[in-house]
């Protein structure tokens, strides 16, 4: 018995910084994650991480705090996911104002997204790009194979700090973890119950439409429906049910005007509801022809988004607009919303489309009356 308490021990001791987000108000799962994850398998994988950065050579360049007139290229080494880097980097939003510079170094894929930013002075793509000499500290997102082999090879001298460390694999609430990791290593000293208060996911706030676009909006409050998804279980199949009982419950002074959004996946459905036939309602689709800071400011102009769990749905929640959104069961939305998303999320038992058209059509009536000031 001595032999296994003190084997359980030194389990917990090597399983922590893996499971345990040291902020204590963030919202995850490590109870959930453990119960089907092997504390062993934990415990190598955090040895070797340890080993990957002692073995980079970079383990005496870490500071656990960056200074105020630093100079600072943070590095993005996360998810390739619009949704995952857009939570994972909006603890930036508490950095505005800040002395010293901050540029993005970032996957080609996710530039796009955040080019024009107003936290970030330039985004990069390439690191050969990036001149070591212009910054005084690197900011990495957490401590994987990609991120470090990038810090060593292009920026070995430069000491570094790094928001996620070693955690992995509990689910969390990624905005709160953001907010919580920027105050903490750009020493911001803002109390919990604040950061709390102010987590959102954060894109640059911005609504002027470009008129290629603006041209086709309606003139009066829309919708906009997100259509399609990467995964089935958060892709909603039953859109034209809901516009049916959206149609039927259609009140004067609601809006009646549906904008679809989304990327490619969307298409085919999207083309299908085009073809369907309401007595007071209007659509017009932009699925797969605007990049995603275009339908940013469409949505930015909506009265009401709903849509299925996603990185347009991520998107939507830097805009002021409210939401309504749907969750499939291994989602729970405390841990994809914060209160400042003004949404009301809708879960179910198993996948999204388990979602009733009527139930959702309902809670979309509900939270338009809750807003009269937007459909004047």
């Amino acid at each position: 018995m001595p032999l296994q308490r003190f084997i359980a021990r030194r389990l917990g001791v090597l399983t922590e910084p893996s499971t345990r987000i040291p902020y204590a108000w963030v919202y995850h799962e490590p109870e959930v994650f453990m119960q089907r994850t092997s504390s062993l398998s934990v415990a190598k994988k955090y040895l070797h991480r340890r080993l990957r950065l002692a073995m980079s050579g970079q383990s005496n360049r870490e500071v656990r705090h960056v200074a105020p007139n630093a100079r600072v290229l943070w590095i993005y080494g996360g998810k390739a996911s619009v949704g995952d880097a857009v939570m994972d980097m909006s603890g930036r939003a508490l950095l505005r104002g800040r002395e010293g510079a901050v540029d993005l170094l970032i996957t080609p894929g996710l530039k796009a997204l955040f080019e024009g930013d107003d936290i970030f002075r330039h985004v990069y793509d390439d690191p050969a790009s990036v001149n070591p000499g212009e910054y005084d500290v690197i900011v990495l997102q957490e401590f994987n194979y990609p991120t470090l082999r990038l810090k060593r090879k292009f920026f070995p001298s430069l000491p570094f700090a790094c928001l996620f460390r070693f955690f992995h694999g509990p689910d969390r609430n990624q905005t709160q973890f953001s907010f919580a990791a920027v105050n903490d290593v750009f020493s911001l000293g803002l109390a919990s119950d604040d950061l709390f208060a102010r987590a959102k996911p954060y894109l640059r706030g911005e609504s002027e439409l470009p008129e290629t676009v603006a041209q086709r909006l309606p003139p009066g409050p829309f919708l906009v429906l997100a259509m399609g998804g990467v995964e089935l279980r958060r892709t909603y199949a039953h859109w034209r049910e809901f516009l049916q009982a959206y149609d039927i419950a259609y009140q004067p002074g609601m809006p009646a005007d549906i904008v679809l959004l989304g990327s490619g996946n969307g298409a085919e459905a999207a083309k299908a509801l085009m073809t369907a036939k309401f007595v007071n309602l209007q659509l017009v689709s932009y699925v797969g022809q605007l990049t995603l800071r275009e339908a940013k400011r469409v949505i930015a102009n909506a009265v009401l988004f709903v849509g299925a769990d996603g990185g347009l749905m991520h998107v939507a929640h830097t805009t002021p607009t409210p939401s309504v959104t749907l969750f499939a069961k291994a989602e729970p939305p405390y841990l994809r919303l914060t209160p400042r998303c003004q949404s009301t999320p809708l879960q179910t038992d198993s996948d999204v489309s388990a979602v009733d058209p009527a139930e959702l059509a309902e809670t979309v009536v509900t939270a338009l009356a809750s807003m009269p000031l937007r459909l004047g």
